[in-house]
């Protein structure tokens, strides 16, 4: 435990300090003010703490729940039943997601329980729709590929402001909370089989589950106009002590609020039956502990200080004589930030078990930072020469339609989970508030411009990824045919 907490610690450090260090150096060049730069100062220690804390916790209660769901839902065997527990558990993981809440509540033209309700049935359907598929083997990339067609169908009659916002608010869903959930919920379900494909099946869940909102969201757009963001919230005028407490408690509600239904999932099925030993309760009720504890501390520094500092850098840049600078500075940070992401931490360790190795996380982490790179890149080019979202989406989207294909299962479950994950609380407090800055200044549509941060930062892994699993199944086969050659030389020799 002492040594877990050691190495969480140490690795958030190096997660966190490369952004602090050029955030700051940068806001001291363009002359932000002092009250910001110490707001976002504080606030970066306490992510550190609170992804060492939240790492931990996961691990030992989240992951452990997912699982336990999964292994016992197996062993009842009834696929009526796994669909239903399945559909459930993905609203009530989805409704208590707060990104989702933040979200919601600052489009005024549309109902906050309607948006949380329809992203929450879609992320449920799609969720038992992937369990479904896992227990009768069908084909992932044919789902995949049924879904982006009809994705593509209400691209063409959706209106341009609420294309940007139906792919965000899928981004949001597959948050800290609800990853590891369900990446741990379906291994649980894919040991009820036991052929080859089972490892990979694991995977796929999260990607498969983020694309229901992107279709009911756009359903939804047919009937709803748009046209409104609030960016009031943004810059707040309370004293720095002030601004803290009150976003700590905020996001300790929040906290609560969504770990109440996965909770209260878990404890429904140990009433059917689930048992878990005492030893492996206490563990799970203290890791839910650490788990309250980190994500609150991480929320609340993201809360005061990352929001603020992002949103001024971006107007105080692309307000500036050299604003195209600003396309490489957020390459920069896009590039260094995926890697603090509690999601994508998680993530990656869970890859890394479940492969047994086989795909590093390192590799996926570089694989990441290039995709989110190049992904801020793009949406900071859309802000400031007004290109529309759907112009890189439609084509990216068929490009990693048509890697599927080639791409080795493993990879392409492996990257849809990453790009649903990567889309994380920094992306949306940091990285979405630094183009929004910039769009309010140069005057643009802030939900047809700024939004699509979280689009791209979810397509462009999936991308990146699936390249390199066409590199590495090139390199695995043409070893075995060196391989293969070099036996024959010895047979042939040995025979002479």
């Amino acid at each position: 435990m002492k040594n877990k907490l050691i190495d969480n610690f140490i690795d958030s450090f190096n997660s966190v300090m490369p952004i602090a260090i050029v955030v700051m150096i940068v806001s001291l060049i363009i002359k932000l003010p002092n009250s910001s730069i110490l707001s976002f100062s504080i606030s970066s220690v306490f992510l550190i703490i609170g992804i060492t804390l939240f790492t931990t916790g996961a691990e030992m209660s989240i992951v452990k729940i997912g699982e336990s769901i999964g292994n016992f839902l197996v062993k009842k065997g009834k696929i009526l039943l796994i669909v239903i527990f399945s559909l459930i558990m993905g609203i009530v993981i989805t409704i208590s997601e707060p990104d989702l809440m933040v979200l919601a509540s600052e489009i005024p033209t549309i109902p906050s329980y309607l948006m949380i309700f329809l992203v929450a049935f879609g992320i449920g359907i799609y969720l038992s729709l992937g369990v479904y598929r896992i227990i009768k083997k069908f084909s992932y990339r044919g789902i995949i590929t049924f879904s982006l067609i009809i994705i593509m169908i209400l691209l063409y009659f959706s209106r341009e402001a609420f294309i940007p916002l139906s792919f965000d608010a899928a981004g949001v869903t597959t948050g800290p909370m609800s990853v590891p959930v369900i990446i741990a919920f379906g291994y649980g379900i894919a040991r009820i089989r036991s052929d080859k494909d089972s490892v990979s099946d694991t995977f796929g869940l999260c990607g498969l589950a983020s694309l229901g909102p992107v279709i009911v969201l756009l359903i939804l757009g047919l009937f709803f106009n748009n046209s409104y963001y609030n960016t009031n919230n943004f810059v707040s005028n309370l004293p720095i002590l002030d601004k803290f407490t009150s976003n700590f408690v905020i996001s300790l509600r929040n906290i609560i609020i969504s770990l109440i239904p996965i909770i209260g999932v878990y404890i429904i099925s140990r009433i059917m039956g689930n048992k878990v030993s005492k030893k492996t309760s206490i563990r799970i009720i203290f890791g839910i502990l650490l788990t309250t504890i980190g994500l609150t501390l991480f929320l609340m520094g993201v809360s005061s200080g990352f929001i603020e500092i992002g949103y001024l850098m971006g107007s105080k840049i692309a307000g500036g004589t050299h604003a195209n600078i600003l396309i490489p500075f957020g390459m920069i940070l896009g590039y260094i930030i995926i890697n603090a992401e509690p999601a994508i931490k998680i993530l990656n360790r869970q890859i890394s078990d479940l492969t047994e190795g086989s795909i590093s996380p390192k590799v996926i982490s570089l694989c990441l930072s290039i995709g989110v790179a190049i992904a801020i890149g793009l949406s900071v080019f859309r802000v400031l020469y007004n290109v529309p979202i759907i112009y890189i989406i439609v084509p990216g989207y068929f490009l990693a339609c048509l890697l599927m294909y080639y791409s080795p299962k493993t990879f392409v479950t492996v990257a849809y989970d990453s790009g649903g994950a990567a889309c994380g609380a920094l992306t949306t407090s940091f990285l979405l508030p630094l183009c929004i800055g910039a769009c309010v200044i140069k005057g643009g549509n802030v939900l047809s411009l700024a939004f699509g941060v979280g689009a791209l930062v979810c397509l462009m892994p999936i991308i990146i990824i699936q390249v390199l699993g066409i590199v590495y199944d090139r390199k695995l086969k043409s070893n075995t045919r060196n391989m293969d050659f070099d036996e024959s030389i010895i047979d042939f020799v040995w025979e002479s």
